[in-house]
């Protein structure tokens, strides 16, 4: 069983990126063990 969740949101007039000078990614990931 797999989850996704994507959320967005906007950087206007925030730096570099709200100026279109540049481009930003986040990644946030969970794991859980399954091992007995």
């Amino acid at each position: 069983n797999e989850k996704v969740n994507i959320k967005t949101t906007t950087n206007e007039k925030m730096g570099f990126i709200g100026r279109r000078e540049g481009a930003a990614s986040y990644c946030v990931v969970s794991l859980e063990d399954y091992t007995d």
